[in-house]
């Protein structure tokens, strides 16, 4: 069951106990340790009401955990009670803020969790609108998640702030909030934290890189009311969580704090070609190991290219390398990332919707709901395109900021459930299709409701009339288009792994210039986009080209990945 673990993996999964942190390399097989390390506990848990929880960030990271436990280890097909495997969000909604929110946030019932991933947040008001975008620092204080969006000096602007919290009080939370009155709920009341600390007295975090201050203060309670086996998992190289304050330093400090700790520095996934051309970049001490038998000897060299503003066709001259080099381009095999969004939209030839001109009219909430629902029911993602519109529906009857699963329950008893669904399949079948522009859609379903005696209209600004539904959906149209290679950004393939990786950088990310960054030896700790740019880089088994668009940054990039004096 255990034959294929390495030296290094045999030592975490079976020696290691207490609080320890496994500083894992890109390709290392952790995803692999975790579920060998479960496997094991497991095979000999006898404990009937306590059990092992494993959290990670993304549905797709715990999904990966269970596939390997079930198909590697054979252990069981499902991680069942009294064990809990879910993303670290699901495990602080389940068991503490969700049953004992109400002690903080002074609400009559169970508090209710709105905006994504939940569901689509729109206010009645300006100031409401804005509540999804606003969350608490770990001292209390409001910050906003995408500044951009937000009015200058929005901290002074007494109807904002006033709505964000009154709106918590009526029982609301975004998932950020709620980590936060999570950690309010544990610090007022450690009895819970110690309930916790007993019910799972093992606890595994993956790609625990990815934890804010916030989760690490409530892991930290945790430790500090009786939990004494934490098994931290991550590589603080690989810190890029999109909507999140990942704080990869707080493992660094874990790492050199607790004494068990471990380096996981074998790569099952590159070449050595491409262990040894991203080490300059990463803070290891030394190169990774490449074990694989299959590709750590392949002889392509990885390197930096010039494109010009003609990206579809480096597009294709790459298909072409991957194709030369014995790779046969498939969704599977061949990705092509980005860091800078309005990159997929040169690559696809979607024009770019410009920043401050979205359609969307906050008078008219559930417009882009109908909208959404409509394009993707109508491109084969049925439940997606379903359960958008049944919201949508309830929203504009209820004049709702937000449908929660509550609100389509309470319906499904009124009307029962099969005239419920048939009601809603039917007005999606009535609507037209959204094969055109947003202003001509709008337009012939206003026409239909008001033939069908309907008695509400939906409405959008006017800078959206023109907008096509792949413009409008880009993300999700993405999702369902018929290509053979992956394309989107370095966030969406994290912790996958892919034959051959193009990687598409522009001038800068966020902040300082790549060159500037490169040039100044920042190093990949004080810098999240270079951070991105390792993870994108890390990505491929055996073929690695990074594009960038001039000469300058060409110079700059090779400088520091062949490791040259400046």
């Amino acid at each position: 069951m255990f034959e294929s673990l390495s030296d290094k993996q045999r030592e975490i999964v079976f020696d290691k106990s207490g609080k320890f942190v496994v500083r894992a390399c890109p390709g290392s097989g952790k995803t692999y340790c975790v579920g060998a390390r479960l496997a094991r506990l497991i095979l000999n848990w006898r404990k009937e009401y306590e059990g092992i929880a494993v959290v990670s960030f993304t549905n797709v990271a715990w999904q990966e955990i269970e596939k390997k436990y079930s198909e590697e280890f054979q252990v069981g097909d499902r991680i069942t009670f009294p064990h809990f495997l879910g993303t670290i969000d699901s495990f602080i909604n389940k068991f503490i803020f969700l049953p004992f929110g109400h002690l903080i946030l002074k609400c009559k019932n169970r508090p209710t969790l709105v905006g994504e991933p939940h569901g689509i947040w729109t206010g009645k008001y300006f100031s409401d609108s804005l509540f999804d975008n606003i969350s608490y620092k770990i001292d209390g204080t409001l910050y906003a998640i995408n500044e951009r969006i937000m009015p200058q000096n929005w901290l002074n602007n007494a109807a904002i702030v006033r709505s964000k919290k009154n709106i918590n009080k009526g029982g609301y939370a975004t998932q950020s909030d709620a980590n936060y009155f999570a950690m309010k709920i544990i610090e007022a009341f450690p009895q819970i934290a110690k309930a916790i600390a007993l019910r799972f007295p093992y606890l595994i975090i993956d790609e625990a890189q990815d934890t804010s201050e916030i989760q690490m203060r409530i892991i930290d309670l945790l430790i500090e009311n009786g939990l004494n086996q934490v098994m931290l998992v991550g590589d603080p190289d690989q810190a890029i969580f999109e909507w999140n304050d990942a704080r990869p330093d707080l493992l660094n400090q874990k790492f050199n704090a607790w004494e068990n700790s471990v380096v996981l520095n074998e790569s099952r996934r590159s070449s050595q070609l491409i262990c040894d051309f991203t080490f300059n970049l990463s803070s290891l001490a030394e190169p990774s190991s490449a074990v694989c038998e299959e590709v750590k000897d392949f002889t392509h060299q990885p390197k930096v290219i010039l494109y010009d503003n003609n990206l579809p066709q480096l597009v294709t001259d790459f298909i072409a390398e991957c194709e030369h080099n014995g790779v046969v381009a498939t969704e599977e095999s061949v990705a092509v990332i980005y860091r800078s969004k309005n990159l997929i939209n040169e690559i696809t030839g979607i024009p770019e919707i410009p920043y401050n001109a979205s359609p969307w009219s906050t008078h008219y909430n559930y417009t882009k709901d109908f909208a959404k629902g409509k394009f993707l029911y109508d491109n084969g993602d049925f439940q997606g395109g379903f359960k958008a519109i049944e919201k949508a529906i309830l929203k504009q009857v209820g004049n709702l900021s937000f449908c929660s699963d509550d609100t389509i329950e309470e319906m499904v008893k009124k009307l029962g459930f099969v005239k419920f669904k048939s009601q809603v399949f039917e007005f999606i079948k009535s609507l037209p299709n959204t094969d055109t522009t947003l202003g001509n859609w709008i337009a012939s379903t206003n026409q239909i409701l008001t033939d069908r005696n309907i008695k509400f209209q939906l409405s959008i600004n006017n800078a959206g009339t023109n907008y096509t539904f792949n413009q409008l959906f880009l993300k999700e149209s993405e999702k369902i288009a018929d290509r053979n290679y992956r394309l989107g950004t370095v966030h969406s393939v994290k912790g996958e792994t892919f034959d051959a990786t193009l990687l598409i950088l522009k001038t800068k990310g966020i902040g300082k210039a790549y060159k500037t960054i490169l040039r100044e030896n920042i190093s990949i700790s004080d810098s999240e986009e270079l951070r991105i740019a390792y993870v994108g880089m890390t990505r491929p088994r055996k073929i690695l080209v990074i594009a960038v668009p001039n000469q300058e940054n060409k110079t700059a990039w090779e400088s520091k990945l062949h490791n040259l004096a400046n």
